[in-house]
């Protein structure tokens, strides 16, 4: 019998290069700086849940409201850049590896229509959770629920029910802010977590940290911890693929402020 495991990815520079909030403000004529300052002052209010920021700038912001449409949602989708590997990382987890299956699904806090365009034709549109808003004469009108902070991890109990596994059978893939308190939700229950940032407070509620320009490479610590591959078994298992691991360098990193 095949064991099963229940894969999660965030979306925003996790599958992607960069963050469909600059590519939607691009669109509305605001520059990056004045959308990063934007998100700032909210993160500095602390009125939305880590991750909920676009959401409420598109239902609350001047420089948004009324102006964002469901198509334009689906226009910022097909401008996102995807990391090298997202297609073939997605054909690997649904032939699964060895006797392990992945239920794989992308929980984002990004707009679910900017998602789903974005991995048309590479992921099934019933696996993502996105933000979901509500709309009049497809204008964007409220958020009907945010994928961003504690919501995520609701959503990942529920997937945990629907796939029907244990909670050391939950293998959850971010990058920042947002995904915290799904990690640590993750963690607590010996679930596997790993971050593809270099943030230093995303390395100590992680099991793993990778960084590469490639998702492919997400798979190394479930080969390697998971599955019990050894280095040369997981280099082999790249080659065998047309993927020949060029560079790997591991180090345990501290990070230090002395006054």
């Amino acid at each position: 019998m095949k064991k099963k495991i229940l894969f999660v990815s965030d979306f925003d520079k996790t599958l992607s290069v960069g963050d469909v909030g600059h590519i939607l403000s691009a669109k509305l004529g605001i520059s990056d700086k004045k959308f990063d300052q934007k998100i700032e002052e909210i993160k500095r209010r602390n009125i939305v849940q880590l991750g909920g920021e676009l959401a409420h700038l598109i239902i609350r912001d001047p420089d948004y409201v009324g102006k964002v449409t469901k198509d334009l949602l689906y226009e910022v989708g097909k401008e996102v850049e995807l990391k090298k590997g997202v297609p073939e990382l997605m054909k690997i987890l649904a032939a699964g590896i060895d006797n392990y299956r992945f239920s794989t699904y992308i929980v984002s806090a990004a707009p679910k229509e900017c998602v789903e365009k974005a991995v048309e034709h590479i992921f099934p549109a019933g696996n993502i959770y996105g933000t979901t808003f509500i709309y009049k004469k497809g204008i964007v009108q409220d958020v009907e629920k945010t994928n961003a902070g504690h919501a995520k991890v609701s959503t990942i109990d529920m997937l945990k029910l629907k796939e029907n596994v244990t909670r050391n059978a939950i293998v959850y893939v971010g990058d920042g802010s947002s995904d915290v308190h799904v990690m640590l939700h993750v963690m607590s229950y010996n679930g596997y977590s790993i971050t593809v940032s270099p943030a230093p407070y995303m390395g100590h509620i992680c099991r793993r940290s990778v960084i590469s320009s490639n998702v492919l490479s997400i798979l190394v610590p479930i080969l390697e911890d998971i599955l019990k591959y050894d280095q040369e078994r997981i280099r082999a298992y790249f080659e065998g693929r047309g993927h020949a691991i060029l560079e790997w360098n591991r180090a345990d990193t501290e990070w230090l402020d002395i006054s």
